[in-house]
């Protein structure tokens, strides 16, 4: 029996649309600086499973989708997906082969590195002193635990729609 591939495509963009929709979602406050950053573990799953067809473009193009949405500093978030967007692919090969718990680790350094960088940007750009308290840094723990179910998930996205 022969299974048709799937170039996919069009299944990474409604996975990673479909993180943009759940990262505008409102949230009660109290749970708002626990959410995970859904779009970039989104990318950062497509670039380490489909190096291919993922790439720097495809988190510059994200990062700029999501500034637009969240009202950040145009160009922000693009910088930053890309950047995280070039390490998991120049890094695919190693991490396809961690744990699912060391590529969490990853996810955790790349996210508190993603912030950091963010924090440094608005500072620089508004010129306000700091403004953020422990609760900033939440969203890089929440999305390093969020990581085994957005594998999963994306995973059997992956297999059941055959995406190559």
């Amino acid at each position: 029996m022969h299974t048709k591939k799937s170039s996919g495509s069009s299944v990474i963009y409604l996975t990673l649309f479909a993180a943009m929709g759940l990262s505008i979602i409102p949230w009660p406050n109290p749970l708002a600086c626990y959410m995970p950053n859904w779009v970039l573990l989104s990318l950062m799953y497509w670039c380490i499973a489909l190096p291919h067809k993922v790439s720097v473009g495809t988190g510059w193009i994200t990062g700029l989708l999501v500034d637009a949405l969240s009202d950040s500093l145009l160009g922000q978030n693009a910088l930053i997906f890309s950047i995280i967007a070039f390490f998991a692919h120049k890094l695919y090969l190693r991490l396809r082969n961690y744990r699912l718990w060391q590529q969490a680790m990853f996810i955790l350094l790349s996210l508190l590195a993603m912030q950091l960088l963010s924090l440094l940007i608005s500072h620089l750009a508004e010129n306000q002193g700091y403004k953020h308290n422990y609760s900033y840094w939440y969203q890089a723990i929440s999305s390093a635990t969020a990581w085994p179910l957005v594998f999963f998930l994306l995973r059997n996205i992956r297999r059941r729609l055959n995406v190559q």
